[in-house]
């Protein structure tokens, strides 16, 4: 499995927070979201391994009305 780490500048209340975890687990080779309590929210997302899945979740999250940012390391 591969993880990603991603941030949001945007401020989301846990109902928006609860719908973009769900939306995000809908996507094909998504397993988990995790969201962090950090300012801008942290999240990671783990996917399938040998699935590129950066790009589409970027795309989205900022189709949602969100700014994403991610973070390599």
């Amino acid at each position: 499995m591969n993880t990603l780490h991603f941030y949001i500048t945007n401020e989301l209340n846990m109902d928006r927070l609860t719908l973009i975890k769900a939306d995000l687990l809908a996507m094909a080779h998504v397993q988990s979201v995790e969201f962090g309590m950090g300012t801008p929210s942290e999240f990671t997302v783990e996917v399938d391994e040998h699935c590129d899945m950066a790009m589409n979740v970027i795309d989205h999250l900022s189709h949602a009305g969100l700014n994403p940012e991610i973070s390599y390391s």
